[in-house]
């Protein structure tokens, strides 16, 4: 058997690991998924986002310390007649992301059902992440962020406040999951 030279970098560094994760945002309608995921892989923001049917799937690869680390991002459908298909794009994952907006109460409370749903069905060990969304309008919120800060740690959640549209976080809660 042929030793095989190991690749190196331009640094002089051999490369690093790659680790996989496949990755899904629930959330309720309007609340920003899309929006959060063509940040993230495009560094995009569209003020008025189609709605999603079914789901949507894309990649992105991100580099923490000397791991390659590549999503592998599920973005559901939020309106209720999706529902009952969130299992099959939640089953397998490592990662969610539950997103809500924090000018609506009723999506941080949809947002609730959403984590007890993952932590009763989906993979054990699976990393949830509660992302605040729509930061930008501050001055419109109805979500306290202490109320959602107290949630997540209750519930073993990493947690963040995001907006797509400046974005805020948006990254970071991507690498704080790979870093998990």
């Amino acid at each position: 058997m042929a030793n095989r030279a190991v690749p190196q970098r331009p640094n002089g560094q051999t490369p690093g690991k790659i680790c996989q994760f496949k990755l899904v945002l629930l959330g309720e309608s309007s609340v920003g998924k899309s929006s959060l995921v063509l940040r993230f892989v495009k560094g995009q923001f569209h003020e008025y986002q189609e709605s999603t049917i079914g789901a949507a799937f894309l990649t992105q690869t991100i580099h923490l310390n000397d791991v390659a680390v590549k999503f592998e991002i599920w973005d559901t459908a939020g309106q209720e007649r999706y529902h009952s298909l969130a299992p099959m794009y939640y089953r397998g994952a490592q990662a969610a992301i539950v997103v809500y907006d924090i000018t609506n109460q009723d999506t941080f409370e949809r947002a609730k059902n959403w984590v007890k749903e993952l932590q009763r069905q989906a993979t054990p060990g699976i990393v949830i992440a509660l992302a605040g969304n729509k930061l930008d309008l501050n001055n419109m919120r109805s979500v306290q962020t202490d109320e959602s800060q107290t949630y997540a740690y209750e519930n073993g959640l990493l947690f963040m406040e995001t907006s797509a549209k400046t974005s805020a976080n948006v990254t970071e809660i991507f690498k704080a999951i790979g870093k998990n």
